[in-house]
């Protein structure tokens, strides 16, 4: 599988206020590709506009698959499951599949909805409920359901935002495996710097009016890192993100 994002000059707005400013840039296939920055740069609008979610009033947008037209996963940033939800996990993880006439899963449906689920480690999860099961597990199970069609490209809208740091760990470790092992190109949203640095192999810094592109440490090496640190949002930026980059820049703010 391949699969290749090219944005060229988008631009979106909502009510008149610009949110996407010319923003352009290239995520390769099989690469983990890093969005950042401050809450309100356009981060999320980004990926559903790359979704075909919301349309621009300028730019373009060019996904390419292995034979053409790209499978995209997507883990959106937030879903409210309900503790009683009585769904088992391997069904929830079969709603990826494309719409079906019949209400029954072909024999190829049920091999795709295993094998999603064995790449995420949750089969042994497929018969709870995903009311039942911990904030990693359901996380995971959300990434099998956006593996399920085996896709080209994955999107993730922090994903990881609400787990803690060793299950934050164990969700990134098993995006990239997924990346690098299937040729997956994973386009993901993250507030903690440290994950980035850690995972991303390229990263795009957004501020409103203000776009920067390159290797991570290039885009954290650079004037991006001033205006993550002054941005009103730091401390959302995640903690340890933070601390990790004071440490190499000694900026002093722990």
């Amino acid at each position: 599988m391949t699969g290749e994002i090219r944005v060229d000059n988008l631009q979106v707005s909502f009510n008149g206020e610009t949110i996407l400013d010319h923003v352009s840039f290239q995520a390769n296939p099989g690469e983990m590709f890093a969005i950042i920055g401050p809450n309100g740069a356009g981060k999320s609008t980004l990926l559903k506009t790359i979704l075909g979610l919301i349309r621009p009033q300028g730019g373009h947008v060019s996904l390419e698959g292995e034979t053409g037209k790209p499978i995209v996963g997507y883990v959106p940033q937030s879903r409210t499951i309900d503790d009683e939800t009585p769904i088992q996990a391997g069904d929830f993880v079969s709603l990826g599949l494309k719409v079906r006439i019949i209400p029954w899963m072909s024999p190829s449906e049920r091999r795709s909805v295993k094998r999603a689920m064995e790449m995420t480690h949750t089969l042994h999860l497929a018969k709870k409920p995903i009311g039942k099961l911990s904030g990693g597990e359901r996380q995971r199970v959300f990434l099998a359901q956006a593996l399920v069609r085996a896709p080209d490209i994955l999107l993730l809208d922090e994903s990881t935002a609400n787990l803690d740091p060793n299950a934050q760990e164990q969700m990134m470790q098993l995006i990239k495996s997924v990346c690098h092992e299937h040729k997956v190109t994973v386009l993901f949203i993250s507030h903690d710097l440290h994950l980035v640095k850690e995972y991303a192999d390229r990263a795009l810094f957004m501020s409103r009016g203000h776009y920067e592109t390159g290797g991570v440490n290039h885009v954290m090496d650079n004037k991006a890192m001033e205006w993550l640190y002054h941005s009103t949002d730091h401390e959302k930026l995640g903690r340890r993100g933070l601390f990790e980059m004071d440490r190499e820049h000694k900026t002093g703010y722990f």
